[in-house]
């Protein structure tokens, strides 16, 4: 170096704080359904776009016959255009057997999955997606065991407000890392799709088409252009509508909303997730029933069903809670509870897997010296302090007990506590009339 007078600057780095990209947005759709050219049964494909899974041959025309797998993933992409989405087809006929490939899904997207929804093609009763229920605890158990925890979004298909209203509470199925979704649209549930007798595939009628009525049933038509009537060979081809949403409800939007969340965010919030737009214009249940009063969403919402509602004096349709399936007073009644966890969870044991099988030094005592148990301490905070800095947790702690007995047991226990992110699910005002004079004035 120069011995010359100057002044001397050193180009730092880190000052802007970049970090890796957090992963806490990566999602997964699982589904059954048909095989397209591009995308066989029990193949995992990761998608940024619409455009990427209408490149897999799910576009708009794939959803017919109870099928709903475009419509889900163009709401995960509306609410949260930056998502990163995993989708799974399966060729499974019964529900549960659909949401038994959970696990093996998020083994094939190695554990990077966060949140999954899944939806089911075939008629499904609402006793037949509480059995789904079950087993997608199962399989949320599972994953957390090996340390690639998720939360599981299920279809509520088959839900009937008339019946459940009296039915028992989904509290009582203990199944704490899974949500039932029972919103839909009211006119998105019915709408209809022409679809080709013959193929049985929806058909868009092209530039200079039109719709006649045919002779032979008042429910079908023919295609007609300027040189006739559209034919396959002799034979005149015929189309019918058909209902495409009736059993569906609506998770890719729930979906869409968790990945755009926070782990820490509930997706009833107000401010931030105003669900409004293209394909959910107008709140409604399953089958596109419309909310008939107050006191029976009060209800649902006691039982834990995940909904969308209105506010008085405030334009828009939100999410009304973010319920698992337990006890409200569970730490683990709210996805954001176990998102939270879950991305703790993994935080720390990425933190600490390099120490696994070290070797640890002990004082004479066979105590872990300070030093010792400051390391591991360290270790752990350096891995929770970004989740503060995020406001995803107010604070957490950290302790390793020098007075444990590492030389019998060969385990290094630690304690960690985080102190979660509080949610206004209520707010309480006192309201009343102030006289300035003073009652003694009047």
């Amino acid at each position: 170096m120069s011995t010359l007078n100057d002044v001397v600057i050193t180009k730092l780095s880190g000052g802007l704080g970049r970090r890796n990209p957090e992963q806490d947005m990566v999602s997964g759709l699982l589904f059954s359904g048909l095989e397209t050219s591009s995308l066989k049964f029990d193949t995992i494909k990761r998608i940024a776009s619409l455009e990427d899974a209408e490149a897999l041959g799910i576009d708009e025309s794939y959803d017919i016959n109870g099928q709903s797998a475009y419509y889900q993933i163009q709401q995960f992409f509306r609410m949260n255009p930056s998502g990163d989405l995993y989708v799974m087809l399966v060729g499974t006929e019964v529900y549960g057997d659909t949401v038994k490939k959970a696990m093996s899904m998020q083994e094939k997207a190695n554990g990077n999955i966060r949140q999954m929804a899944i939806i089911f093609s075939g008629d499904t009763t609402f006793a037949q997606t509480k059995a789904a229920l079950a087993i997608a605890q199962e399989q949320a158990d599972l994953a957390y065991t090996d340390y690639m925890p998720f939360e599981i979004i299920l279809e509520g298909k088959g839900f009937n407000a008339a019946v459940e209203t009296d039915s028992p509470s989904l509290a009582l199925l203990n199944s704490e890392n899974v949500s039932v979704v029972i919103a839909m649209d009211v006119e998105k549930a019915f709408e209809q799709k022409l679809i080709q007798q013959d193929t049985n595939k929806a058909y868009i009628l092209k530039s200079g088409e039109e719709l006649v009525p045919s002779q032979s049933s008042s429910d079908i038509y023919n295609v007609r252009d300027a040189d006739g009537l559209k034919k396959d060979g002799s034979v005149v081809l015929e189309f019918a509508f058909q209902e495409s949403y009736k059993n569906t409800a609506a998770v890719g939007l729930a979906l869409g909303a968790l990945s755009k969340a926070k782990v820490s965010e509930n997706i009833a919030w107000i401010e931030k997730f105003n669900l409004t737009g293209n394909g959910f214009a107008k709140p409604g249940f399953v089958g596109g029933k419309e909310i008939k009063s107050l006191g029976d969403l009060r209800t649902l919402n006691e039982k834990r069903y995940i909904f969308t509602q209105t506010h008085t004096g405030l334009a828009g349709v939100y999410f009304n809670d973010s319920h698992t399936c337990t006890t409200g007073t569970s730490d683990f009644a709210y996805i954001e509870n176990n998102r939270t966890v879950n991305k703790a969870t993994r935080l720390l044991r990425t933190a600490l897997l390099p120490k696994l099988a070290s070797p640890v030094l002990v004082d004479i005592d066979g105590k872990l010296p300070q030093s010792v148990s400051k390391s591991f301490e360290d270790l752990c905070r350096n891995a929770l302090e970004g989740m503060v800095a995020n406001q995803e947790v107010s604070a957490f702690d950290v302790y390793v007990d020098p007075k444990q007995n590492i030389l019998a047991t060969s385990e290094l226990k630690v304690k960690a506590e985080i102190t979660p992110i509080g949610t206004a699910r209520k707010i309480m005002v006192d309201l009343g009339f102030k006289n300035p004079f003073g009652i003694d004035k009047a």
